[in-house]
C-alpha cells in the first residue's frame, strides 16, 4: 500500500488502492485512504476547471485591450481616436481589474480563508445605501427599485460584502427587468427558528431565470442563456460571489423565480455569526 501512494501522481488522479478482503484494520485503511484520495481528485477537477475558466475569461478582455493598444500605436492618428482609444482600453482595464477580484475572492472562499471584516451594521441602511447608488441605472433603463426594508435591522456581519452581494443582486435585476417595471428589495427579520436571523430577498418582473438554469445558479461562470450572456452580464461570477459571500455570514441563498414572475434571489443569515465570521 505504501508502495502503490508514492506512485500516484496528480497525473494519475484516478488511481486507488487495491482493498483486500479480508475485513480487518489493513482494509478499512485503504478504504480511508481511497476516500481520501476521492476527496483529492475532486479539489483537483475543481482547481483546474477554475483556472481553465478563469483563462477564458481573462482572454477576451485582454485581447481587447492588446487590440485597442496597438491600434493607439499606429502613426498618423487622430488626437480624437488616440483619446477614444485610450478611453476603451482604460474600460477593458477596469473589467479585468473587477474579474481578478472577483476571481481572489473566490479562491479566498474555497481556500477557507477568512476575508470578512465584520462589525454592529443596520442591514436596512445597506439595503437603502444600495438601492440609492443604483437610481441612475435604473432611470436610463426605465426601471423603478423599491426598498421595502424594517427599521435598522441590526446584525454583525461585514456591511462592505453583504453590500457587494446585494449590489450583485439589484444589478442582475435591472439588467433584466422590462422597462416600466419594478424591482422590489426587501429585508425584514426572520424569527421561522429559533436563532434570529434576517431575509434580504431582490426580484425582478422580467422572463426569470431558465428551469435548467436554477440547480446550477450559484455555480462560477454559469450564465442563465443567452439572455444572460457575457455581452450583457459580465464574467458569470456574480452569483456565486453572492452564495460564498452569504455561506461566509453562515447563511445560505436560494434563486428561484416568483410565482407571479421575475426571477428571485433570496439571503437568509444569522444576525450574529455562530462561529469565525470569516470561515466561509
Amino acid at each position: 500500500m505504501r508502495r502503490r501512494l508514492t506512485e500516484i501522481t496528480e497525473h494519475d488522479a484516478a488511481a486507488r488502492l487495491h482493498v483486500p478482503a479480508t475485513g480487518d484494520e489493513i482494509a478499512s485503511l485503504a478504504l480511508t485512504m481511497n476516500a481520501v484520495l476521492d476527496r483529492l481528485q475532486r479539489a483537483l477537477v475543481r482547481q483546474r476547471v477554475f483556472v481553465a475558466d478563469a483563462g477564458h475569461e481573462l482572454r477576451t478582455p485582454l485581447t481587447a485591450l492588446k487590440a485597442e493598444l496597438e491600434l493607439a500605436a499606429r502613426p498618423g492618428r487622430s488626437r480624437q481616436a488616440l483619446a477614444a482609444a485610450v478611453t476603451t482600453a482604460a474600460g477593458d482595464t477596469e473589467r479585468l481589474i473587477r474579474l481578478a477580484e472577483d476571481l481572489l475572492l473566490l479562491a479566498s472562499a474555497e481556500d477557507g480563508a477568512a476575508f470578512l471584516r465584520p462589525g454592529q451594521i443596520s442591514v436596512a441602511g445597506v439595503l437603502s445605501a444600495a438601492v440609492r447608488s443604483f437610481a441612475a441605472q435604473a432611470e436610463a433603463r426605465r426601471v423603478t427599485v423599491r426598498l421595502n426594508a424594517a427599521e435598522r435591522l441590526p446584525a454583525v456581519a461585514d456591511a462592505g460584502r453583504l453590500r457587494q452581494a446585494v449590489d450583485n443582486l439589484i444589478d442582475n435585476a435591472i439588467r433584466h427587468a422590462p422597462a416600466g417595471s419594478t424591482v422590489g428589495v426587501t429585508g425584514h427579520p426572520d424569527l421561522r427558528s429559533g436563532r434570529p436571523g434576517i431575509v434580504i430577498e431582490v426580484r425582478d418582473h422580467g422572463p426569470g431565470f431558465p428551469a435548467d438554469f436554477l440547480p446550477h445558479a450559484f455555480e462560477r461562470f454559469r450564465r442563465a442563456g443567452a439572455a444572460r450572456s457575457r455581452a450583457d452580464g459580465g464574467a458569470g461570477l456574480g452569483l456565486a460571489i453572492v452564495a460564498s459571500i452569504v455561506r461566509a455570514h453562515g447563511g445560505r441563498v436560494v434563486a428561484d423565480n416568483h410565482p407571479e414572475g421575475g426571477a428571485r434571489v433570496r439571503i437568509e443569515f444569522p444576525r450574529e455569526p455562530r462561529t469565525d465570521p470569516g470561515s466561509p
